[in-house]
């Protein structure tokens, strides 16, 4: 029996990776801050992972064979140097050693692209240097080469998930493509930047989708999460603004770029390809799906 602990179980990319862990023979073990209603689907296991004591009973009850690990900061505007990276690297670290304490073997971990060098603009795992430049990028960083370390003494197989750039239903309304797709929704205008940097950005369905195909695989060490296409910001926003018909409402060059915002960064997902995944959605029926989904919450 494959049985896989879940934290973020319940939050924007964990929702979906509930019906494809289950479907790919998982029992599902889901961890939650909150009481939820009973789902067929899992078991929800409310813990603070903040308190060592009911993490270490968390996995003792369950017994995973597989862990994966999405809960962090996450909040718009704060999460980059917040105080709260440090609790949660901690918090991570007792959570993967109590998991192998308990006999589990498998885990893949959530981490972030802000970890590479930038300046080169390309990432490839392996191969791209790592220099962390938030309090975000360097905890995730920490709990990486930590859970790399404990692997070494132990039977834990690790896959290091990096994450870029996702969108979809769900997602916080101060992110870029809520907030374009809101304000013109509601008959305003969309204020951007220029638009003209490169990003890789991937739905986020497929970003679930992939992290399941990487803990269902023996894939080991860091892997890029991410769709394999640059998009510039510009052309992703005029997506949204045509099917709303409104693109004389978004004035792009309204702000400045961020300070040090890198004219590019991209991924490379060979090690993706290598385990027989690739993306189930185009850029365009990701982009409408995600305007359904937000002008359904919007009426």
């Amino acid at each position: 029996m494959k049985r896989v602990l879940l934290t973020g179980a319940g939050g924007y990319v964990g929702r979906y990776m509930i019906d494809r862990l289950a479907e790919r023979g998982f029992e599902v073990h889901g961890v939650t801050q909150q009481v939820r209603e009973a789902d067929s689907r899992l078991t929800w296991h409310v813990v603070d992972l903040f308190d060592d004591a009911a993490t270490s009973a968390l996995c003792a009850d369950v017994s995973a064979t597989h862990l994966i690990h999405l809960a962090w900061e996450t909040e718009p505007g704060q999460f980059w140097e917040s105080e709260n990276n440090a609790l949660w690297q901690q918090a991570s670290e007792s959570l993967l050693e109590s998991f192998v304490r308990c006999g589990g073997r498998r885990a893949v971990l959530a981490g972030t692209c802000a970890e590479y060098d930038w300046s080169d603009g390309h990432c490839v795992a392996g191969d791209t240097a790592l220099r962390a430049q938030s309090a975000y990028s360097r905890s995730k960083l920490a709990f990486r080469d930590s859970a790399l370390a404990l692997a070494e003494q132990s039977d834990l197989r690790v896959a290091w998930a990096r994450v870029f750039f996702s969108f979809g239903p769900h997602e916080r309304k101060r992110r870029l493509v809520p907030a374009v797709t809101l304000a013109l929704l509601a008959g305003e205008r969309a204020s951007c930047t220029d638009g003209e940097q490169l990003r890789d950005f991937m739905y986020v369905p497929d970003v679930a989708d992939a992290m399941t195909a990487v803990a269902d695989s023996d894939f080991e060490g860091d892997i890029n999460i991410a769709h394999g296409e640059a998009t510039t910001i510009k052309h992703l926003v005029e997506l949204i603004a045509a099917r709303l018909d409104a693109i004389e409402r978004v004035d792009f060059g309204a702000f400045p770029r961020p300070v040090n915002d890198p004219p590019r960064i991209t991924a490379d997902v060979s090690d993706l390809e290598s385990i027989g995944w690739a993306p189930h959605h185009t850029l365009d029926a990701a982009i409408d799906e995600t305007i359904a989904w937000w002008r359904k919450q919007a009426a």
